[in-house]
């Protein structure tokens, strides 16, 4: 007579089924701590990029500074010191020779174009307060140049988590007589100056030093509780400016107002 087949007992089943569980509960652990410092890598080279970008932006903009000596008072330079809950929120407004972000439609052609000259700035702006004590900061460009360099056009948001953006600049003092001080090689010392104006010092500084202190992002979608501590990195670039040697100043029109398109909110 044959004997009957062996097969597994509820008892063995219910065994195997409680061990596959208990391997799969330990995979699942070990992926998730994988997943998780993946993500905590990820985000912290996200956020050690984040500073040098916006400032790869602005050293773009100044080293586009125009600095013509023909016309020095036509494309001023103005560098103001100012602050937000005791914070340096400082701000810039320059004429930079580098092609606007944004097209205009000239003359209704249906044509749009980058204008090769605009007015550029900077400046912080009060963020959302369940965020914390952060601010937000934009870059400004107003389409060509028109009579007021300084101001007018449209605020674009570059980051929302700022928590301070510190602007020196290192130059000479306005009077030449001023200038005599030389170090030990027989070479003008520069100094270094909270606010820059142009037109009161006849010139453009030689040097802009820039600190920005930023907020890692958050990358999990969700608002954090505002009193909790989020890592915060500081970021200091030297950027020389260029000194024009004799570039003729293009026309400007004190009538054109530019037509600067969207994004009004930073001002």
């Amino acid at each position: 007579m044959r004997r009957p087949q062996a097969g597994f007992t509820m008892i063995e089943v219910l065994i195997a089924t409680a061990l596959f569980a208990a391997v799969m509960g330990m995979y699942s652990v070990v992926l998730n701590n994988v997943i998780t410092l993946e993500e905590e890598v990820r985000a912290q080279r996200s956020f050690s990029s984040i500073g040098p970008a916006i400032l790869d932006l602005i050293e773009d903009d100044l080293q586009s500074l125009y600095t013509s000596p023909r016309q020095p008072d036509a494309f001023p330079f103005r560098g103001d010191e100012h602050t937000l809950s005791s914070k340096a929120a400082d701000r810039m407004s320059f004429v930079a020779r580098r092609a606007s972000i944004h097209q205009e439609n000239i003359g209704g052609i249906g044509e749009y174009v980058r204008s090769p000259i605009n007015e550029v700035g900077y400046r912080l702006h009060r963020g959302d307060s369940d965020l914390g004590d952060v601010r937000r900061i934009y870059r400004r460009e107003a389409y060509y140049v028109d009579g007021s360099p300084l101001d007018g056009g449209d605020y674009f948001e570059i980051y929302d988590r700022v928590v301070s953006f510190n602007v020196t600049y290192a130059g000479y003092p306005v009077e030449e007589s001023e200038r005599s001080s030389q170090d030990t090689l027989g070479r003008h010392r520069l100094e270094k100056f909270e606010s820059w104006d142009s037109e009161e010092r006849r010139g453009f500084p030689a040097a802009v030093i820039i600190t920005i202190e930023v907020e890692a992002p958050n990358l999990g979608g969700t608002l954090p509780d505002r009193d909790a501590e989020r890592p915060v990195a500081r970021f200091t670039r030297i950027i020389p400016i260029l000194q024009a040697g004799d570039i003729p100043a293009p026309t400007v029109n004190p009538s054109n107002t530019g037509s600067p398109g969207t994004g009004n909110t930073g001002r």
